[in-house]
C-alpha cells in the first residue's frame, strides 16, 4: 500500500461526505449542513491518502499524540484493517508522534471492531461525550503507542 501526504481537499471531502460516512461519523454539529455543500478544510491535521482507497486523518492533540479518523471508500471493503495498520505504522515511522488514539461513539460497532483489529488498546469510556440526533452517547477511547508498532523503537 502506498501512503502519501495530501492537501487534496476535494478528495478528502469526497471521502468524508459519502452517505455511510456522513451518517456514522458526523455529530449534531453538522445538523442542517448539506453534505453536498460541505468542503473539508485542512488546518493542522495530517491527511494521509491511501492510494485509491480513501484518506486517514490524524489530528494532533499535543506534541506527541494524534487523534485518528478513518474515511475509506467502498473499494476498501475487506482492506480496512490492512490500510489502517499501515497508516499508523507510516505515521510512527515518518513523524515525531508517539501515540495515536481514537474516540468512537458506542453505536459505531464497526469502528470499534476496527480499532481492536488494528491493535489499539481499549483505554476507557468517555461518558456522554458525543451528541447524535439530540441524544448523548458514550465514546469508547482506544490508543496505540509507537513502541507497540515499531518494535525497534525505544523511548
Amino acid at each position: 500500500m502506498k501512503y502519501e501526504l495530501t492537501d487534496d481537499s476535494e478528495f478528502v471531502t469526497h471521502c468524508l461526505t459519502r452517505p455511510e460516512m456522513w451518517r456514522m461519523g458526523s455529530d449534531d454539529g453538522v445538523i442542517g449542513i448539506n453534505p453536498n455543500l460541505f468542503f473539508a478544510q485542512k488546518s493542522n491535521e495530517i491527511w494521509l491518502k491511501a492510494g485509491e482507497y480513501g484518506v486517514l486523518i490524524f489530528k494532533p492533540t499535543n506534541y506527541i499524540s494524534l487523534e485518528f479518523h478513518v474515511a475509506l471508500l467502498p473499494k476498501a471493503k475487506g482492506k480496512a484493517v490492512e490500510i489502517s495498520k499501515g497508516a499508523i505504522k507510516w505515521i510512527f515511522e515518518n513523524t515525531r508522534y508517539l501515540h495515536v488514539s481514537a474516540s468512537i461513539p458506542e453505536y459505531n460497532r464497526l469502528a470499534i471492531r476496527l480499532g481492536k483489529k488494528i491493535g489499539m488498546e481499549f483505554i476507557g469510556i468517555n461518558k456522554g461525550s458525543f451528541m447524535k440526533n439530540g441524544e448523548l452517547h458514550n465514546q469508547h477511547l482506544f490508543g496505540i503507542q509507537k513502541e507497540n508498532v515499531c518494535h525497534s523503537y525505544r523511548v
